[in-house]
């Protein structure tokens, strides 16, 4: 079973339990949020050293914190030994398991750590959540693009220059905030172009992989500040040619 299996069952049951459900935040592979109790799922196909590690890192964000992987066939005297350590470290467990029409998931251990949580990493973690208007993330995922608040705000600068086409930077900053300076000088995903200084415009691989947002573009292109921000950018074009 992949990781990324492990994922649609394990949300199922947070959403089950009333949590909002997010996927790669943060270096986490699962968050669930309802109101102020924020939980914490780390996926893998084997409950090693490596997912034990992680799910102490978590602790830092708060206090609960479950492991998940597939359920073992064989739960041996190893396997045992290895939920009484978790028990100690007071992290949750959870296993997915394949019942008669799906794949599920159950918990197996209640987290009952009490240690100290770092609220300047926690509230790191609750600010992405924040910036993010969808989560198409599929927790346990390895090499590919993974959504984030930084990508969602690219994105957004991209549709402006789709629609309105070449811009100045700081008409584009009064649109899409104070980050738009370094989204635009760093390119990280190579989809804008510098048309000369201060001005900036989107570049052909920029049309074409905006084409695989569908659901943060339609987002943005329906909100009526953005089709009045496009319409204003498009009345200085014509004034100033």
């Amino acid at each position: 079973m992949k990781e990324t299996e492990l994922f649609s069952p394990v949300k199922i049951m947070l959403e089950s339990l009333d949590y909002d459900v997010y996927a790669e935040v943060k270096d986490c592979d699962v968050v669930g949020k309802k109101k102020n109790a924020l939980v914490v799922v780390e996926l893998k196909n084997n409950l090693n050293i490596s997912l034990v590690s992680q799910g102490v890192q978590r602790q830092q964000l708060t206090q609960s914190v479950f492991l998940a992987i597939p359920e073992p066939k064989k739960k041996n005297r190893s396997f045992r030994v290895k939920q009484e350590i978790l028990k100690r470290l007071g992290l949750g467990f959870i296993t997915v398991y394949q019942s008669p029409v799906r794949l599920a998931a159950q918990i197996i251990i209640q987290p009952t750590f009490k240690g100290t949580i770092n609220k300047r990493k926690r509230q790191e973690l609750l600010e992405e959540l924040e910036k993010r208007s969808v989560d198409p993330n599929i927790g346990g995922s390895t090499n590919v693009p993974i959504y984030t608040a930084y990508r969602e705000a690219a994105i957004m600068i991209a549709n402006v220059f789709a629609a309105a086409g070449p811009a100045n930077l700081k008409d584009i900053r009064a649109f899409s905030g104070k980050k738009t300076d370094s989204i635009l000088a760093r390119n990280v995903y190579g989809w804008f172009e510098r048309v000369e200084r201060g001005r900036y415009t989107i570049s052909e691989k920029g049309l074409k992989e905006l084409e695989d947002y569908d659901k943060i573009n339609s987002l943005v292109r329906d909100k009526p500040e953005f089709k009045k921000f496009c319409d204003s950018l498009n009345t200085k074009t014509v004034i100033s040619s």
